[in-house]
């Protein structure tokens, strides 16, 4: 067997084989033994057919067999004297039979990429942690009282600031509907019917509310809106656009009285001061659940920075591939337009190629930190796993063992079983300090802020 190296790229081996005949012939004769044993030819009972007879009829078929076969046994032998560790099953092609039954081919290899990897027990790591506090425990208290507040109806007056208005209006631009004079702004700018709107100085329409002051029911009012040259929506920025609008109803929001009826309203039974009892254990947890996210972010972002590694081009492409597929579809599903998608096609295309990068080397990484701590996932760890899936998927058991072979998908579970298994291990390791926040985070902003407004500014009013 005469072998030939060429080192295509980084982490890539061609590797032309030249088979002598011997090979390929002993196992053609065995293939065609097998044929003998096995066939039916006219004339014959089964087995009993003579080898002439089975070559004549089934000789490319033996011959297509022997070629792959003699060709899959060197490659294992190759591979096993050589101590190759593929990524992948190996590309084969240019595959010939020569007259006098040489084999001739050429076979790819993608081989693991040899990591130097650091000292990677106990990565320090410094991570703010917000602290509870009793300010945030009556933020969410007052916002189920604006969850569980009445609406009442107001007659006698017009509209003031803090009302909440149903009405009817449209927009127009220089004599056209909003609508047709500027494609895909968000349907709270163009009008609509029966709208909710709450009457405050600024808004998601920039003054309308101010503009409809003193309005009463069953009226009606042209408004002149010029939207700032600084507008968050660019298409509005500059324009002057009017609303007419028709006040169907003033509705005035009574907040629910904090007190046990609230409580047990919100969590039949409880009391308010078990509410918040209750309220202080879920954001511990939600903080704690963060601070983990965090440390998690923080740790593979430290050892991927820790351990330079230069990835197989193939791998990178098809990975990249993969991500950029799946943020389009993301975008789609929350409608943004194609042509949208379109304009941005290289920015998301290097988001998916760094992703891709980051994802592939944090593989490469942990698979080599499992292998020197011996970390597997246990039988019992897989099935453990697969149960849920199979409950959240609601399938048996079996049907979803099934499924996941078909689709090839259960060593690709393992795997980040394993990877999940392995980051573990390192947080398990890792020196964590957690300091104050440097700066309470506000939950909402209000009037007092700079900040643009816009239809998705869901602040509440100070």
């Amino acid at each position: 067997m005469h072998i030939t190296t060429e080192q295509k790229e980084h982490c890539i081996l061609d590797l032309h084989l030249e088979l002598p005949p011997e090979r390929f012939e002993k196992e053609y004769q065995r293939i065609a033994g097998e044929y003998a044993r096995l066939a039916r030819l006219p004339g014959f009972r089964k087995g009993k057919a003579p080898l002439s007879a089975i070559k004549k009829k089934y000789g490319k078929e033996i011959e297509g067999e022997a070629l792959e076969k003699t060709i899959e046994e060197a490659l294992r032998e190759i591979i096993a004297e050589k101590k190759f560790d593929l990524i992948q099953y190996p590309e084969l092609r240019d595959k010939k039979l020569q007259s006098d039954h040489r084999v001739d081919c050429t076979v790819t290899l993608m081989l693991r990429p040899q990591i130097d990897l650091p000292d990677y027990h106990g990565i320090s790591l410094t991570l703010e942690k917000e602290a509870l506090t009793e300010e945030r425990v009556e933020e969410l208290l007052e916002k189920m009282r604006h969850d569980f507040s009445e609406f009442v109806n107001i007659e006698e007056r017009g509209l003031e600031f803090g009302d909440f208005a149903i009405l009817n209006y449209e927009a127009t631009l220089d004599g056209k509907p909003l609508a047709q004079a500027l494609d895909e702004l968000p349907t709270s700018f163009l009008g609509g019917k029966n709208r909710w709107l709450k009457i405050e100085e600024l808004g998601s329409i920039p003054f309308l509310g101010e503009k409809l002051l003193g309005l009463k029911p069953q009226e009606s009012r042209t408004c002149s809106i010029i939207f700032p040259a600084d507008f968050e929506e660019q298409k509005l920025a500059g324009s002057t656009v009017n609303y007419e609008v028709f006040l169907h109803e003033i509705k005035k929001q009574q907040l629910a009285p904090l007190d046990n009826a609230l409580a047990s309203r919100i969590k039949p039974g409880a009391t308010l001061e078990e509410l918040r009892q209750e309220i202080r254990e879920q954001l511990l947890s939600f903080i704690e659940q963060q601070f983990q996210n965090t440390l998690r972010s923080k740790l593979i972002e430290e050892l991927l920075h820790l351990t330079p590694l230069e990835v197989p081009s193939p791998l990178l492409q098809r990975e990249s591939h993969l991500l950029l597929e799946k943020i389009i579809q993301e975008n789609r599903s929350r409608g943004v337009s194609e042509e949208e998608i379109k304009s941005h096609e290289e920015e998301l295309l290097q988001s998916a190629r760094k992703n891709a990068d980051e994802k592939v080397r944090l593989r490469f990484i942990l698979h080599a930190i499992a292998a020197k701590e011996k970390i597997v996932v246990t039988a019992q760890e897989l099935n453990d796993y697969l149960t849920l899936l199979a409950e959240h998927y609601k399938m048996t058991f079996k049907k979803l063992l099934t499924e996941l072979k078909k689709h090839h998908a259960l060593g690709g579970i393992e795997e980040e079983l394993l990877c999940k298994k392995t980051l573990q291990f390192l947080i398990s390791k890792a020196q964590v300090t957690s300091v104050p926040v440097a700066k309470q985070r506000n939950h909402a902003h209000t009037h007092g802020e700079q900040h643009h407004h816009g239809p998705n500014c869901n602040h509440e009013e100070s």
